[in-house]
């Protein structure tokens, strides 16, 4: 008898706890409706990104996403459009042909003043073998990473005016940046090459939809997806920010993420993308701090949030390939906004097992 009340009493607080929250949890894969509409990579950190078709899965992410950084001499501190929004300007092109060489092409072109370019080969090995390493950082990580030619450090130093250098990975096997801890559930969990702390960040079209109507409200300009630098764009979700409910996905048969968190948001989407510029209202950001502002569970305050960081599940299989078309499935939903159940509800969970 007494177990019976306490699985009646367990039953309703779960049944309450779903219709305040409003979302149930699942461990039944469910086709989303969605599919990758746009995969993105960003070869050189804070630089201008480079639509792809398809790519490889790596150890550290996209095939080529953040394998570069620019640092400062001083500090060794990575450089980004958060101060010098010009970067935003600087259009990577990188390749490797069948002999191991590497052809990295950087153009600065500032509308109306004509192009620089500046292009850097080197065998993948160098970067091991013969390249000088610097311990670069990366917010509050500190990594080794090969230093490319002095000739690379005059030009982007001349571009930015700041004296600054370019780094690449020493190897994609060794580089060793382990995802933040508080989000890692293996040794293998690693934040990738360079990016701020994920190696993937998804958004979805619905969702920039509606963050273009809130500024279309506030008379402001509309906004492009590039604003917020994703790898992994989707189309046909059930509603925006629809992703703040996924804790693991699917896309295409077999590539498996799990959603570690959502993404707040620095100063970055207010840079133009395509004119290295600063917008004067602090948009997007003020628009949306009327709907995206919320403290997420692990957070120290509130922040602005848009898109999700995600860890791949496969990162020692080899062969795996990303494209655009292929489809989104919600292997596991959340209670909660950002993926975080309360301390509450995974108490409930976990006793309604034993019932």
């Amino acid at each position: 008898m007494i177990f019976f009340v306490l699985g009646l009493v367990l039953l309703g607080g779960l049944a309450l706890v779903a219709l305040l929250v409003g979302k149930v949890v699942s461990s039944k894969t469910k086709d989303s409706g969605a599919f990758v509409s746009e995969l993105w990579i960003y070869p050189v950190k804070s630089c201008k990104g480079i639509r792809v078709k398809t790519s490889q899965i790596t150890r550290l992410g996209l095939t080529w996403d953040r394998r570069f950084m620019v640092a400062e001499s001083k500090t060794n501190l990575f450089v980004s459009q958060r101060k010098y929004p010009k970067m935003a300007n600087i259009e990577p092109s990188v390749s490797q042909d069948d002999d191991g060489t590497v052809t990295l092409k950087l153009t600065y072109n500032k509308g109306g003043h004509g192009a620089q370019s500046h292009v850097e080969k080197f065998k993948v090995d160098d970067a091991k073998t013969k390249f000088p390493k610097e311990q670069v950082k990366v917010w509050g990580d500190t990594m080794s990473a090969a230093r490319l030619s002095d000739k690379a450090a005059k030009w982007l130093t001349s571009i930015l005016s700041l004296d600054c250098y370019l780094v690449t990975v020493i190897s994609e096997s060794e580089h060793s940046r382990p995802a933040p801890k508080e989000y890692r559930v293996s040794s293998s969990d690693q934040a990738g090459g360079f990016p701020d702390g994920f190696p993937y960040l998804l958004a979805s079209e619905e969702s920039l939809a509606l963050v273009n109507a809130k500024l279309k409200q506030d008379k402001a300009p509309q906004i492009p997806m590039d604003r917020f630098r994703p790898n992994i764009v989707v189309k046909g979700v059930s509603e925006p920010f629809a992703e703040d409910y996924w804790a693991k996905i699917r896309i295409g048969d077999d590539i498996h993420f799990r959603v570690a968190k959502p993404c707040s948001r620095c100063s970055m989407p207010t840079v133009d993308q395509k004119t290295g510029t600063r917008n004067k209202d602090n948009q997007p950001t003020r628009s949306m701090r009327k709907f995206r502002l919320f403290r997420w569970v692990k957070s120290s305050k509130a922040d602005v949030y848009f898109g999700q960081n995600l860890i791949s599940y496969q990162t020692t299989q080899t062969g795996l390939s990303l494209s655009e078309g292929a489809p989104v499935s919600v292997v596991c939903g959340t209670w909660s906004k950002g993926g975080q159940a309360s301390k509450l509800t995974s108490i409930m969970l976990h006793l309604a097992k034993f019932l």
